[in-house]
């Protein structure tokens, strides 16, 4: 099994742009708490509002980017304002 890397993870999640201020959700320093254990991925989005019009957009392409990297077997997203 390939080693996962933070670096990797966070490549994939600098693919989810916010639309409103036009950055990644990494640059915005949304991506709190990133743990990796064998092929667990965990970390949370922290989003600017509670009520934030694309927080499900964002936690399904946050699983769906991480989950792609080889090694990945599961990926666990809390979402969180």
């Amino acid at each position: 099994m390939s080693q996962i890397t933070e670096e990797q993870v966070l490549d994939q999640l600098r693919n989810i742009q916010d639309p409103d201020l036009k950055k990644d959700i990494v640059t915005l320093e949304f991506v709190k708490d990133l743990e990796i254990k064998d092929g667990d991925v965990s970390f949370r989005i922290v989003l600017t509002t509670p009520a934030c019009p694309v927080k499900e957009e964002f936690e399904n392409e946050a699983k769906e980017l991480v989950g792609s990297i080889e090694g990945v077997e599961n990926v666990i997203v809390t979402m969180d304002a």
